[in-house]
């Protein structure tokens, strides 16, 4: 789990726990970079704690029950579901009608994307049943792979600049200022979090999930009740094995404490919920060929050298020099 500032002094870690702060913290740099550089997707102040280890899911449960001054064998439920990677939308239904839907921006203002969210054909204009006067569900705008080859290769044929991969092409698509375009991209939600609600129909995390699938909103059926860090990690690595045949990109398994009224107990450090944790899959690799080194010359004279390396294709970017 991540070591909030104020943990504890550096001078106290021994040689092995300061190596191992030092490679997470070296991680998470170079994931932060990326977000930054190569997907304009920085990540917000109030995004999850990340774990990039069993070890450090195991503490993180730990935390919680230790946190809660629960035993060993007291109950504790969590949920586990594959994180999407695509664009975090919220969406406001008011007396059950869609009113406005935004992109999460940088936290505290998004882009409004309501037009645009009304051409996703599965979600819906108006909520099934009875339902809060006020609803606002939070989840992620996403683009399947087989869809996503089919939108770039559409392009190409037109003249069109090309997508990276399937999330810049959802995120691209679905702020473009002209809805008819939006609605011409194959475009999907899954909704699995909320905002502001006139009222609680559940006092769960997965019975919240599972009411909104009752409303007709799409969810990701693949979320798991889990009661141990066994259990958890069990369908972390279920996961992880079938990632490749989703369809969809995820890149890790989010845990949550399942009952909302300990949610509410554990809180938030600074903007971050001390109940959810992000377990994030390693980075891809892949194997190409080294086709030259270029030496480039700055402005000031600096050496920089260039590999320039035979296509390849790693996490939906293509890589080549």
């Amino acid at each position: 789990m991540a070591r909030a500032k104020g943990d504890g002094p550096v001078a106290k870690l021994s040689e092995g726990e300061a190596a191992s702060e030092h490679a997470r913290l070296a991680a998470a740099v170079a994931e932060n970079n990326r977000l930054y550089y190569q997907e304009d997707a920085p990540a917000l102040s109030d995004s999850l704690a990340i774990a990039f280890s069993d070890e450090d899911v195991s503490e993180f449960l730990s935390f919680v029950r230790r946190f809660l001054r629960l035993g060993e064998e007291d109950p504790l439920a969590f949920t586990a579901e594959p994180k999407i990677d695509g664009l975090s939308c919220a969406i406001r239904y008011e007396k059950g009608r869609l009113a406005i839907a935004a992109t999460r921006g940088d936290g505290y203002t998004g882009e409004n994307v309501t037009e645009n969210i009304r051409t996703i054909r599965e979600i819906p204009g108006r909520l099934k049943g009875d339902v809060p006067d006020v609803v606002e569900v939070r989840g992620e705008v996403y683009m399947r792979h087989a869809e996503f080859k089919a939108l770039n290769d559409r392009v190409e044929k037109e003249g069109g600049r090309t997508f990276a991969n399937p999330r810049n092409a959802a995120a691209g698509s679905l702020r473009q200022l002209d809805p008819s375009i939006t609605a011409s991209r194959p475009l999907h939600f899954f909704a699995y979090a909320w905002g502001e609600m006139s009222g609680m129909p559940s006092d769960t995390q997965a019975g919240m999930v599972q009411t909104f699938e009752r409303w007709g909103l799409p969810t990701n059926r693949r979320m798991r009740i889990c009661e141990t860090a066994a259990e958890a990690l069990a369908f972390y690595h279920e996961i992880e094995e079938e990632r490749a045949k989703l369809g969809y990109d995820i890149d890790g398994v989010v845990y949550k404490v399942n009952r909302l009224d300990l949610q509410q107990r554990l809180g938030f450090v600074s903007r971050s919920p001390r109940w959810a944790i992000a377990h994030k899959f390693a980075a891809q690799q892949a194997f190409t060929i080294l086709r030259g080194i270029d030496i480039q010359v700055g402005r000031t004279g600096a050496l920089t050298p260039v590999a320039r390396l035979e296509p390849v294709t790693v996490g939906g970017v293509v890589v080549e020099n």
